[in-house]
């Protein structure tokens, strides 16, 4: 019985089983898209489609908390009053900070952290970056129509992005940079769609992306800039060409519900036939 068990349990783990092969942890900064949204929960018209949370967590990717952008989370995060992390995303409602906040985010990636800067509409990604890293980041516009697309570069070879989507479409006010340092990742028309810069002895990915979605996006596309998410995680870790992820349809995501729903009635019927014949 107890080796049924131990069967049934490795054949539910599978089901979580994700490309990478390690875990990292991360805290979010902002919190305009946790609830009933793309980020945190799925948003109603999506129905059961995957939040970001729970795509990067089938990959290895845990989110210990989200908190709104402020110094006073600044100093408590990297103080340690969340727990211990490996990377922090910033996201929308990307407020000024204080000089003193700016100067933690540089030391922490300096010394080896990994930073992901998500879209915020165009309003406040560019004050971000420059203030922290020095950059000179430009913002060119942003875009909500999904004709406009970013195409994977060349430059990106070596990186953990090839193997991803070739092409990402503009969604919710999608925001378009130039003026970038580091390595072009996805390139459009209308300017830089994810770049990824060395920083010190850390990584700085920056993808321009509002929580996707506009309404004529399909749920492939979609997925397609969650998974563009879960390999600027990969950068940060260093694994480079390793694998070429495959990016579940929302029917594979049913498909994935269905198993593991028959896995565990195959184990209530096996122990119910063991039962009977004791």
């Amino acid at each position: 019985m107890r080796k049924l068990i131990l069967h049934a349990f490795l054949f539910i783990g599978l089901l979580s089983v994700s490309s990478s092969s390690y875990a990292l942890d991360f805290i979010k900064f902002g919190t305009g898209h946790d609830i009933g949204d793309f980020w945190g929960t799925p948003n109603a018209y999506f129905d059961p489609f995957p939040s970001t949370v729970e795509y990067l967590q089938l990959r290895g990717k845990n989110q210990l908390t989200s908190v709104d952008l402020t110094d006073q989370n600044v100093q408590d995060a990297f103080s340690g009053d969340f727990g211990s992390f490996e990377a922090v995303v910033v996201s929308e409602s990307i407020e000024e900070l204080s000089p003193e906040s700016y100067a933690i985010f540089r030391q922490f990636v300096n010394t080896g952290g990994c930073l992901i800067l998500t879209g915020d509409h165009g309003d406040g990604e560019d004050e971000f970056l420059n203030n922290t890293f020095g950059y000179n980041v430009v913002i060119n516009t942003t875009s909500t129509n999904p004709s406009n697309r970013f195409s994977i570069q060349q430059s990106a070879t070596g990186t953990a992005f090839p193997g991803g989507p070739e092409r990402l479409a503009f969604a919710d006010l999608t925001t378009a940079f130039s003026n970038t340092p580091g390595t072009v990742i996805y390139n459009g028309a209308l300017g830089v769609g994810v770049f990824t810069d060395g920083f010190g002895e850390g990584t700085v990915n920056v993808i321009g992306w509002d929580y996707c979605c506009g309404d004529a996006n399909t749920e492939q596309q979609i997925l397609d800039w969650y998974e563009v998410v879960n390999r600027a995680f990969d950068q940060c870790a260093g694994i480079t060409n390793t694998f070429s992820n495959p990016i579940p349809t929302l029917s594979e995501w049913g498909l994935i519900a269905m198993a593991g729903i028959l896995g565990i009635f195959g184990l209530f019927a096996a122990l119910r036939r063991r039962k009977v014949t004791a």
